[in-house]
């Protein structure tokens, strides 16, 4: 993609080995100038990383503008919790992001990891025992990982334009030692699925950088980022374990951008003491872009105990790409 590459050459932005924030710098130089801050080949791989398509978007997935009701069916029936939700929200307040790049040898692929920690606030309107509307406010400290691979294109004088990213990991995060977590997602489209059990060593190469890596199966995996039209049905089906006994709540997020969110319920199709299995489909919107397939999953209790310490999450994304 024309566009990606471009940005990917021209944006700037102060980068170091640790990085915190979300400023950027919208205007950026021209590809004959470094961006301010980038000294050398490690540092661009750094920047590159923070502003790949797939790493902005999965802040924005995980995030929301507004509380928000979800489509769970049950919630407006009389439940045995201190609360019952109506709408939430997660809303992030700060995001710490730091990249570590490894270089394989060979000196032709290399590894930027990119580690989250996520601070915010989850938000719940919601009608408490005695039938009043209150808003329960849960502050949480998420984390998150991913890895971005990048190729070596150049060795050239302009360091910056050097290495470009080619693949990615899935994102994963949630609660470190947490009370559930996912352990496997399928993304099962009309012409392929995908399934993941080991999120950051599964890479989904991007099939529009080709030219660039050629067909040569540089990951150990045939398989590229899911890419589809607007209007194609495509499956997500996550496994997770949990502690709570209860039914655990588990949304699906999907299509999110600056100007669109969707989130909807997953449901409970099977369950083997605390291994659970939820199943959504969803038809893909037609604005192209770098999305996400994401599982959210969370205990009974985040949502439905008014205790602010009681929060326990986990969830995934799956990249995919609308052209």
């Amino acid at each position: 993609m024309k566009k990606s590459l471009a940005l990917l050459w021209t944006m700037a932005a102060t980068v170091g080995l640790l990085v915190v924030g979300c400023n950027k710098n919208a205007n950026g130089p021209d590809e004959e100038t470094a961006p301010p801050g980038v000294t050398d080949e490690r540092s661009a791989i750094i920047y590159n990383a923070i502003n790949d398509e797939f790493v902005k978007n999965d802040e924005q997935t995980f995030a929301d503008q507004e509380v928000q009701p979800t489509d769970y069916g049950y919630l407006a029936g009389k439940i045995n919790a201190p609360i019952t939700p109506l709408r939430w929200g997660r809303f992030i307040s700060s995001v710490t992001r730091t990249v570590t790049v490894t270089i394989q040898p060979g000196d032709t692929i290399a590894i930027a990891h990119v580690h989250k920690v996520i601070n915010g606030t989850l938000k719940i309107r919601a009608i408490n025992a005695n039938g009043d509307t209150i808003l329960v406010e849960k502050p949480f400290s998420d984390e998150s990982d991913r890895n971005v691979v990048f190729k070596r294109v150049l060795r050239g004088p302009r360091f910056w334009r050097n290495w470009i990213p080619v693949a990615t990991s899935l994102v994963a995060g949630g609660t470190p030692n947490g009370d559930i977590s996912i352990t496997q997602i399928q993304l099962i489209g009309r012409r392929d699925t995908i399934t993941v059990s080991d999120p950051l060593n599964f890479y989904l190469r991007y099939r529009w950088l080709r030219p660039f890596y050629g067909n040569r199966d540089m990951f150990h995996r045939d398989r590229d980022v899911a890419e589809f039209n607007g209007g194609d049905s495509v499956k997500i089906r996550v496994t997770l374990t949990s502690t709570s006994p209860d039914t655990d709540l588990v949304a699906l997020r999907f299509g999110v951008n600056n100007l669109y969110r969707a989130r909807a319920r997953m449901f409970l199709v099977s369950q083997n003491g605390n291994v659970k299995v939820y199943e959504r489909t969803f038809y893909v919107h037609p604005r192209p872009g770098f999305f996400h397939a994401a599982v959210d999953a969370a205990t009974k209790e985040t949502l439905f105990d008014d205790d602010p310490t009681a929060y326990s999450v986990s969830w995934w994304g799956v990249p995919y790409r609308v052209f």
